[in-house]
C-alpha cells in the first residue's frame, strides 16, 4: 500500500496563491499572521541566491530569441544584433530591478539592498566578456550599463547602497562610488 500523495503540496504556485486568498476570505482573522510571515519570507532575501537566480536568467537566455528579435522587422525596421540582445537583457533583468523599490515600499530596505547586491554580483561575473554563445555576448556593455540602473533603482527607492560591496565588486569601486 502507497501512501497517499498530500493534495497541498501538489498544488500549483497559481493554485496555492488562489487558496491562500480563499483562506484569508474564509478566516480573516488569519491576516495577521498571514502578514507576519510574508514580511519575514520578504526580509530573508539573500544576495547569493539572488545572484544565482540573476545569473541564470540571463546567461540561459537563448541564441534562437535573438534571433527572433535582431533583422528587420515590418513597422519597426532593421534591429541590430546589439539592440535585440540588450532588450532580451533587461526584460529578464527588470523583475529584479522592480523588486528592490516593492520591498522599499513595503518598509524592507535590508532586502532591497540584498536584491541590488545580488544583482551587481550577478552582472559582476559578465564583466570581462560572457561565454561565446550566449546573448550577453552581443551587448558587452550591458553588466556595467545595468549596473548603473540598479545604483538609479536603489536611488530611487531611497534606499542606501549596501556595504562591503566595493570589497566584492573591486572592478566597479568608480560606479559604485558615484
Amino acid at each position: 500500500m502507497t501512501a497517499k500523495e498530500s493534495v497541498l503540496a501538489a498544488l500549483t504556485e497559481a493554485e496555492r496563491a488562489a487558496l491562500l486568498d480563499d483562506l484569508l476570505a474564509a478566516h480573516p482573522e488569519l491576516a495577521g499572521d498571514a502578514e507576519r510571515l510574508a514580511a519575514r519570507r520578504l526580509a530573508a532575501t539573500d544576495r547569493d541566491a539572488v545572484a544565482e537566480e540573476v545569473g541564470w536568467s540571463l546567461g540561459s537566455l537563448d541564441l534562437d530569441q535573438l534571433s527572433g528579435r535582431a533583422g528587420y522587422h515590418p513597422g519597426r525596421g532593421y534591429v541590430e544584433a546589439t539592440e535585440a540582445a540588450s532588450e532580451l537583457l533587461e526584460e529578464a533583468l527588470q523583475p529584479h530591478l522592480d523588486d528592490i523599490g516593492r520591498l522599499a515600499r513595503l518598509g524592507l530596505p535590508a532586502a532591497a539592498q540584498e536584491v541590488a547586491a545580488g544583482v551587481l554580483l550577478a552582472l559582476y561575473q559578465y564583466r570581462d566578456g560572457p561565454a561565446e554563445d550566449t546573448v550577453m555576448e552581443e551587448a558587452p556593455d550591458f553588466p556595467a550599463e545595468a549596473a548603473g540602473e540598479v545604483l538609479h533603482a536603489l536611488k530611487s527607492a531611497k534606499v542606501e547602497l549596501p556595504g562591503g560591496l566595493g570589497e566584492l565588486l573591486p572592478d566597479w569601486s568608480d560606479l559604485l562610488d558615484r
